[in-house]
Order: C-alpha cells, then structure tokens, then sequence
C-alpha cells in the first residue's frame, strides 16, 4: 500500500479554529485514498492568511523526502496561487496527487496552475474595469455591496461567453444534459469560473442560464 502525506491549508486563523474547509479537504484525501489503496500516514494542516511563508507545505515536503511518501492534497488551489509557487513544487520532485483531478501529472499540473492563474488575472481585471465604470456612474463603491456585484456579474458573464463556443461544439454532439456536460468540461480539465475545483451539475446549470441556453433537465 503507497503511503501518503495529506497536506491541508486553511486560509485564516478563524477558519482554523472552527474546521470551516479543513473537514471537506480530509474528506476529500480519506476517501480518495480509501477508494484508491493510498495509506495516510501523516496529515500537516497549516492556517496561514497570507500566500507567503508556507511552512507546513515546506515541512510536508520534507516529510515526503525522508519517508519516501507521496504528498496529496485536495485541490490544486491548496497548494499555491500562482504559477511560479506551483513550479517550484513541482521541481521538487515528490510525487503529487491532486485528488480532484489524480490523472494529472507534473506538466498537467503546471499547465492547470497557468490557467487558473490566468483565469483569477482577466476575473481581476474585468471586476477593476467594472467597478470603475460603476463609479463614473455615480454608483458609491462599497454601498449595500452594489457595485462589486456589478463587477462580479460582469465577470461571470465574460467567462461564460469564453465557454460559450466549448457548449456549441457538445451540443451538436448531443452532449446537452447538465450532468453530460458536467462530466465533459471535468473530463477535458477546463477551468471552473474561480480557476479551480472540479466542475458541478449546479456550476453548470449556472453557466448554462447565463447564456440563456435550453438545458434538459439532469
């Protein structure tokens, strides 16, 4: 049986404290490695607010080294935020499984965290764009959250519309159900709207209304 150091981030002290997003990401390396013959024999949970200074990442690594083990986490996002973190993990050399998408290896890996990066930089500048219209409007930024819903919408509407050709081509295809199309966008590794995690009927359906297609019920 491959043994497995589970690697857990939490993003705030409070969020560590109340187990908010630790229990989804055990869950998720449990049952992956009960499924798949994996033995966890060692867990590192770090609860850091900032993307600087990951110390138990780095002792997680470490532990991978001296135990000959594999270091597993839930989702990419977990293990960095940008292209030039996940890149010097990969130089690492320890094995890595993602468990939402354990088919991946280090070139995939690497290619998933330049895409989600990218993804995050045009969602940033579609929301500074947003807001900045919104207040050469008259809007007050910050107001009952009005105009970083503006920009937020405006964003989801953008990402949708990239997709909008990937739905067409399913489509004549017959691939047109919720659940279908689901299964396809994880199957071909694209991007979520927040650039990571796996894609759900509920995301899609999402997506789908927002392009105002006809979707067959799941």
């Amino acid at each position: 049986m491959k043994q497995v150091i589970a690697y857990y981030r939490v993003s705030t002290q409070r969020q560590g404290r109340s187990g908010l997003g630790l229990e989804a990401q055990q869950n998720a390396v449990l049952n992956y490695c009960k499924l798949s013959g994996y033995e966890v024999i060692r867990e590192v949970t770090e609860v850091k607010s900032t993307r600087k200074d990951r110390i138990g990442l780095l002792q997680a690594l470490d532990l991978c080294r001296q135990m000959k083990a594999i270091l597993m986490v839930a989702r990419l996002d977990r293990l960095g935020r940008d292209v030039e973190q996940i890149a010097g993990i990969v130089k690492s050399k320890v094995e890595i499984i993602v468990t939402d998408n354990p088919h991946a290896n280090r070139f995939t890996i690497h290619i998933l965290a330049a895409v989600a990066e990218d993804n995050r930089r045009r969602i940033s500048e579609t929301t500074k764009d947003a807001l900045g219209a919104a207040k050469r409007r008259g809007v007050i930024l910050g107001k009952n959250g009005t105009a970083l819903s503006i920009a937020n919408k405006k964003a989801a509407e953008d990402f949708a519309q990239q997709l909008s050709p990937t739905l067409k081509r399913l489509k004549t295809r017959g691939i047109i159900s919720v659940r279908a199309v689901c299964r396809e966008l994880n199957k071909r590794q694209i991007p979520t709207f927040r650039g990571d995690g796996r894609w759900h009927p509920s995301t899609v359906n999402v997506l789908m209304n927002r392009l105002k297609q006809t979707i067959i019920s799941p």
